[in-house]
């Protein structure tokens, strides 16, 4: 496509050899990289300040950003590092990019996972002024790490619907993966570790793990606005995932606190 592409990342050396390895792969020099730390409202703005200096239209952003049991337990905001990243983050980011994304009439793909399926958003949890899920656990193990990934997969899927729903111009899905081998589950503890290891020739390759991506951002998904995507083809969501009324209450809040947090 020999399209302009920007990586966020918090990185430099990683970004650096991301940008070295699309730009000889696809012969594209058109890639480049800026330092954003999406645990951080005031990184995402600064980012957003600078991109919108030098760019008046942005045709696609995928929100691929995500931690598992991150070695920081709170964002510099204050919020669960992994919910405040892989799901707050990103919709702070989408947020601020909004009147560009709805004046390019962008795609919006939004990765998730599997795990949302065990990832519970109540309407009790999102009372007050910072959500539940959001708000720093107490006492951090394997289990609430689980447990805070897992909703945070549930909410970015809620925000790929409900983005989709509130911005008809804006076409927005949520994607998973697959299990990939990458180091998502570098600072878990030492049995997902082992598990990774064990498991590590049955997992996608990157290439593999992006390929769903990729899908969703070149083919036509005018009929698709909203879907929940695995292995290139929607997917249909458990009847006990939907809930439209916490879709609505999640957005409303996670509005809310965009305002609070980024002043």
């Amino acid at each position: 496509l020999k399209a302009e592409v920007i990586i966020i990342g918090r990185n430099k050396e990683t970004c650096e050899t991301a940008v070295k390895d699309i730009s000889a792969l696809t012969k594209n020099d058109k890639v480049s990289y800026h330092i954003v730390d999406l645990g951080s409202f005031k990184s995402i703005a600064g980012f957003v300040q600078e991109f919108s200096s030098s760019h008046t239209t942005l045709d696609i952003l995928v929100n691929n950003a995500g931690v598992m049991s991150p070695p920081v337990d709170v964002t510099e905001d204050n919020l669960d590092a992994t919910a405040g990243t892989n799901y707050m983050g990103h919709f702070y980011l989408t947020h601020l990019l909004g009147e560009m994304l709805v004046k390019s009439k962008a795609r919006v793909v939004v990765l998730s996972a599997e795990a949302h399926k065990k990832g519970n958003i109540t309407l009790e949890q999102l009372e007050g002024d910072v959500p539940a899920f959001l708000q720093p656990v107490e006492k951090k193990t394997c289990d609430t790490d689980w447990a805070q990934f897992s909703i945070s997969n549930r909410a970015r899927i809620y925000f790929a619907k409900e983005l989709s729903a509130r911005q008809p111009g804006i076409t927005a899905v949520s994607v998973h993966p697959g299990m990939v081998s990458t180091d998502l589950f570098r600072s878990f503890g030492a049995c997902f570790k082992c598990f990774g290891i064990f498991f590590r020739p049955f997992l996608k390759t990157p290439q593999q793990g992006a390929a769903t991506t990729l899908h969703c951002c070149t083919e036509d998904m005018s009929k698709h606005k909203g879907a929940y995507f695995i292995d290139s083809k929607p997917s249909e969501l458990a009847a006990d995932v939907i809930d439209p009324v916490v879709q609505k209450k999640l957005w409303d809040v996670s509005v809310a606190l965009c305002e609070k947090l980024g002043k």
